[in-house]
C-alpha cells in the first residue's frame, strides 16, 4: 500500500479552526456510518472477527457521541480532537500487538482512512511504536465525564448505558462473530473525599475496569499504567500488592467509593461474589438480586447496579469507606492487581487533590526481598523505582511477543501535540 499523504481541501481556506474541526468530524462519522459491513476472510479467527467487530462498533458510537457534545457545546473542539486521536490510536494499539496482528485497514473502512490521514494523520504513524497511556473505554469514560459532568452519577451511568448499548453487536444465525465487549469496562467506579475535620467535599473522580481481553494485553495496560499513568501511590500499592499484605498507602478520613457493574443481558454477571443490588438507571438493574446475574433474555446492556469491593481493593486501600460495604468473600479475586476501576478513579482523586495527595500516609521504609535470599529495608521512593523496573522488564518483554517497534526506551503517544510523541517519565 502507498503511504497516504496530506491533502488539506481547497474548501476549508475560508472557514475558522473550529468550523474545519467540527466539518471534519461530521464528515469522518458520515463515512464511518456508511462504510457498511466488513466482510471477513475464512482464515480469520473468532478472536480477530469479534475484535474488528467490537473496535468499529467502538469508534462509530464514540465518534457520534463527541460529534454531538461539540455541535451542543458540552465539549471544547480541542478536547474533542485529543479525545478522538487518543481512542484512534489506543484502539489500533491493542489490534496491532493482537494475534494475529491487525492492520489499520482492517479497523477503518477504506473510504476513511484518507480522512484519518488528512486529519490525524500521526495517529497512523506511531500507534505501532507509541504506547497509548490508557485503554479505549477510560478515555470515553473522561469524554462522558466531561460532557455531563461529574456531580450526578446517575446521569454519567445512565449516558454510559446508552452508549454500550449503541455499540452491542448481537450474535445471528447468518453471522459467526459477534460482540462481547473486547474494549468496554465492564465495572466502572467513582470516588471522592469528605474531609472528616472541614467537612468539605471534592467534585467526583470515574475510573473504569481494565477494558481489553487477553493475559497479555491486560498486563500491558496495568504495567504501562504503574510507571507512566497512576498517581505514585496507587502504582506503589499495585506493585506492592503480591508482595505483601501490609498497608502500604493510608488516606486521611476519608476517601468515599462505589463500583458499579454493568447488567448485560442473558450473558450475566460474575457469580464469584455475592453482590448487593441497588436500582441504577433501570428497574432491571433489581433483577441482579443478590446473584449478580441479570434475568433478561435478549442479551443487551441493562444498566448497572452497584457492587462491594472485591478482596484485592480493600487491600490497595484499605482506609477506604465502601458502598455498598464489603460482602464475605468465597472466592479469591482471579483478576490481577491493578484491573479494578477504583485504581484509575483513586489515581485521578489524588493527581487532581493536591493537598489530599500531600496527606497520603506511606512508610518511610518497606521491607522488600531483593535477592530472594534475605529482607532489606529500603525507603519507600527507592522501592518504588525498583518496582517500576520490573513492571518495565514485563512490559518489554510482553511487546516484544507481539509486532510492536520496541526501541531503546517507551514511547508513549501525546494526542496534544502534533506529532504525537512522549518519552517515557524518567527516561
Amino acid at each position: 500500500m502507498q503511504p497516504l499523504v496530506r491533502q488539506p481541501g481547497n474548501n476549508y481556506a475560508k472557514m475558522g479552526q473550529e468550523e474545519i474541526f467540527v466539518s471534519g468530524l461530521c464528515v469522518l462519522f458520515v463515512l464511518f456510518s456508511q462504510s457498511g459491513k466488513r466482510t471477513f476472510i475464512k482464515t480469520d479467527t473468532f478472536r480477530t472477527q469479534n475484535l474488528v467487530k467490537s473496535s468499529c462498533a467502538f469508534v462509530e458510537v464514540a465518534l457520534k457521541y463527541i460529534y454531538s457534545a461539540v455541535q451542543e457545546k458540552r465539549l471544547s473542539s480541542d478536547k474533542a480532537k485529543s479525545y478522538i486521536k487518543e481512542i484512534l490510536h489506543t484502539i489500533l494499539f491493542l489490534g496491532y500487538i493482537d494475534f494475529p496482528s491487525v492492520e489499520y485497514n482492517e479497523v477503518l473502512p477504506k473510504q476513511l482512512i484518507s480522512v484519518v490521514t488528512r486529519n490525524y494523520e500521526d495517529v497512523l504513524q506511531n500507534y505501532k511504536s507509541h504506547l497509548p497511556t490508557r485503554p479505549p473505554y477510560s478515555v470515553l469514560l473522561d469524554v462522558v465525564v466531561e460532557s455531563t459532568g461529574d456531580a450526578n452519577v446517575e446521569a454519567v451511568l445512565d449516558q454510559l448505558t446508552d452508549l454500550n448499548q449503541k455499540m452491542f453487536i448481537p450474535f445471528s444465525e447468518n453471522e459467526w462473530c459477534g460482540n462481547d465487549f473486547f474494549l468496554n469496562s465492564t465495572v466502572v467506579s467513582f470516588c471522592y473525599f469528605s474531609d472528616f475535620v472541614t467537612s468539605k467535599r471534592t467534585r467526583n473522580y470515574f475510573g473504569g475496569s481494565v477494558s481489553c481481553k487477553g493475559i497479555l494485553q491486560r498486563e500491558v495496560f496495568i504495567d504501562i499504567s504503574c510507571i507512566a499513568t497512576w498517581n505514585k501511590a496507587v502504582s506503589l500499592a499495585v506493585c506492592l500488592a503480591n508482595m505483601s499484605k501490609t498497608k502500604h498507602i493510608q488516606f486521611p478520613p476519608y476517601v468515599h467509593s462505589t463500583a458499579y457493574h454493568m447488567i448485560i443481558g442473558n450473558v450475566g454477571c460474575s457469580g464469584s461474589e455475592e453482590h448487593q443490588s441497588t436500582k441504577v438507571n433501570t428497574s432491571l438493574a433489581a433483577a441482579a438480586g443478590n446473584t449478580g446475574t441479570a434475568l433478561a433474555g435478549d442479551g443487551r446492556i441493562k444498566g448497572y447496579y452497584s457492587k462491594p469491593p472485591c478482596q484485592k481493593c480493600l487491600e490497595l486501600f484499605p482506609d477506604t469507606r465502601f458502598t455498598p460495604e464489603c460482602s464475605e468473600h468465597r472466592y479469591p479475586a482471579p483478576w490481577e492487581y491493578g484491573n479494578c476501576a477504583e485504581c484509575e478513579a483513586v489515581s485521578k482523586l489524588l493527581n487532581a487533590e493536591t493537598e489530599l495527595n500531600k496527606r497520603i500516609s506511606l512508610p518511610k521504609y518497606i521491607p522488600i526481598n531483593l535477592n530472594y535470599t534475605f529482607t532489606e529495608l529500603i525507603p519507600h521512593s527507592d522501592v518504588h523505582k525498583i518496582l517500576c523496573s520490573e513492571r518495565k522488564e514485563r512490559l518489554e518483554n510482553n511487546l516484544r511477543k507481539t509486532n510492536f517497534e520496541v526501541g531503546e526506551h517507551f514511547m508513549f503517544y501525546n494526542p496534544s501535540s502534533d506529532d504525537g510523541t512522549a518519552l517515557v517519565p524518567g527516561q
